[in-house]
C-alpha cells in the first residue's frame, strides 16, 4: 500500500481531514516524552536472591513435596534390598523426575513467550528454579548417603558412593536442561524416558557388569563425574549468561 492509498484510507476511517498543525503537536508530544524518558534514571535490576525468595513462595512447595515422595519411597524400597551402594545409581534418575514437572512447567502450558517478556527473563526465571531443585535433590542425596551408611555400619565406601549418586545425577540434569533448551512440548515425554531409561540401564549394569563397582573401577567414576561436571557447569553458566542479557534460555516455540 503506497503513501496516498495509505492517507485515503486514513481519512476514510477517521472521517475527518487530518490537519497539519495538530500532527505536527502530536509530533512534537511524542519526541518530548521520548527525550523525558531517555533522560530518567534506570530502574533498578532485579536483586537474584529476593527473586529467588519470591519464586520459593510459588514454586518451593511443590518441588520439596514432590522431593519428599520420592525420598520416602526411595529409602523405603533402599531398606529392603540387598547391595544397596551398586543399586543407587538406579535411584537417582528419579530426583531429576520428579523436578520435571516444575522446570517444564513453561514448555507444557505454553508460557515460554510470556516468561521471556518478563522483567526477569525467562532465563532468571529457570536459574530460579534450578537452584531451588538442586538444593532439593543435594538434601535427598545427603538423606540417603546417611541411611546407607547407617545400613552398611561403615564409611569405607562412601566416597564411592558419593559417585554413584552424583554421576547418574549429573548425567539426567545435564539431559534434562539440554531438553530444556529446545523448548518443546515433544521434551517432556523424551526426558521422561530418559529419566526412566536411565535407571533400567543401571539396574542391568549392576548384573551384567559388576566389576564397574570395585574399587579398582573407581578411576571410571571419577572421570565420568569431572566429565559430566563440566557438561553441566557448562549448562548452568550458560542460563546465568543468559538471565545477564535478559534473554530466554533457549528458543520460543
Amino acid at each position: 500500500m503506497d503513501n496516498t492509498k495509505f492517507k485515503n484510507y486514513l481519512h476514510q476511517s477517521l472521517g475527518q481531514v487530518i490537519q497539519p498543525k495538530r500532527l505536527e503537536e502530536t509530533i512534537k508530544c511524542c519526541i518530548e516524552i521520548v527525550r523525558e524518558q531517555k533522560n530518567s534514571e534506570e530502574e533498578p535490576g532485579t536483586v537474584f536472591f529476593q527473586y529467588l525468595s519470591n519464586v520459593f513462595q510459588f514454586e518451593g512447595i511443590p518441588i520439596f513435596v514432590l522431593q519428599a515422595v520420592t525420598l520416602f519411597v526411595v529409602c523405603l524400597t533402599i531398606s529392603g534390598v540387598a547391595d544397596i551402594p551398586q543399586n543407587l545409581p538406579v535411584f537417582m534418575p528419579l530426583f531429576v523426575l520428579a523436578v520435571m514437572p516444575i522446570l517444564f512447567k513453561s514448555q507444557f502450558y505454553g508460557m515460554s513467550e510470556i516468561e521471556a517478556a518478563t522483567r526477569a527473563s525467562g532465563a532468571q526465571i529457570m536459574l530460579a528454579r534450578l537452584v531451588l531443585a538442586g538444593a532439593a535433590n543435594l538434601v535427598c542425596i545427603t538423606i540417603i548417603l546417611c541411611l546407607e551408611v547407617l545400613l552398611q555400619n561403615s564409611c569405607k565406601e562412601l566416597g564411592q558412593m558419593v559417585l554413584y549418586c552424583l554421576v547418574p545425577y549429573l548425567f539426567c540434569m545435564t539431559g534434562m536442561l539440554r531438553l530444556i533448551r529446545l523448548q518443546r512440548k515433544e521434551s517432556i515425554p523424551i526426558c521422561a524416558t530418559i529419566m526412566l531409561g536411565s535407571c533400567a540401564c543401571w539396574a542391568v549394569s549392576s548384573k551384567v557388569v559388576p566389576w564397574i563397582y570395585t574399587t579398582s573401577a573407581i578411576g571410571f567414576w571419577v572421570i565420568a563425574f569431572l566429565v559430566f561436571s563440566v557438561f553441566f557447569v557448562n549448562e548452568v553458566l550458560f542460563i546465568v549468561e543468559m538471565r545477564k542479557e535478559g534473554k530466554m534460555y533457549g528458543i520460543i516455540a
